[in-house]
């Protein structure tokens, strides 16, 4: 399958030149969402869009949505991947092929380089750090530089425990650990 990627938001602005067919794959992607575990968080009012760095589609050749994924500023000095990711229900993988991702990574390709602003780069979980082993161990050539923090923070907010997969100067992860 042939994808492209089209930033939706990128330097924090809305791409003009892509703004319809993103927005489109967004209003499908809040109707689609509905019975998903994490629903509440895609939005109009929950996406945080606002906070984004950049946000992402993958599109097929037929300008299918795939995927979305956004980076998302935590601080000044650090920007979580993956935030509101999201695989549209036609191109989701069975929970055995988890790390058989529809774009290869394509998406981490084409952010990480606008990211290097950022000292601490983060992926975060809420269930287990063992999908950030897993990616450690079975796809070193993407992430032999990233690290598990080794324990569990309240990222940000009350009651929000996350696992933290990261790359970069991870003495800044006290500007997003909740007071």
């Amino acid at each position: 399958m042939n994808l492209k990627i089209i930033p939706y938001i990128e330097n924090k602005q809305v791409n003009a030149q892509h703004k319809t067919l993103c927005e489109t794959a967004l209003h499908k992607m809040y109707r689609e969402c509905c019975n998903d575990r994490l629903a509440e968080n895609y939005s109009d009012n929950t996406m945080r869009l606002n906070k984004m760095e950049m946000y992402c589609f993958l599109f097929d050749e037929n300008n299918k949505p795939v995927q979305a994924s956004g980076c998302q500023i935590l601080s000044e000095n650090v920007v979580r991947i993956y935030s509101r990711y999201y695989v549209f229900k036609d191109f989701r993988t069975a929970n055995t092929a988890r790390l058989d991702k529809t774009d290869n990574f394509l998406d981490i390709d084409y952010c990480l380089p606008k990211l290097e602003k950022f000292p601490l780069i983060i992926c975060s979980r809420d269930k287990s750090p063992s999908f950030f082993k897993k990616l450690k161990k079975t796809r070193p050539e993407v992430f032999s530089s990233w690290h598990i923090y080794p324990s569990e923070i309240e990222l940000m907010w009350r009651n929000n425990f996350q696992h933290i997969f990261y790359t970069g100067d991870v003495t800044y992860i006290e500007e997003i650990i909740k007071k």
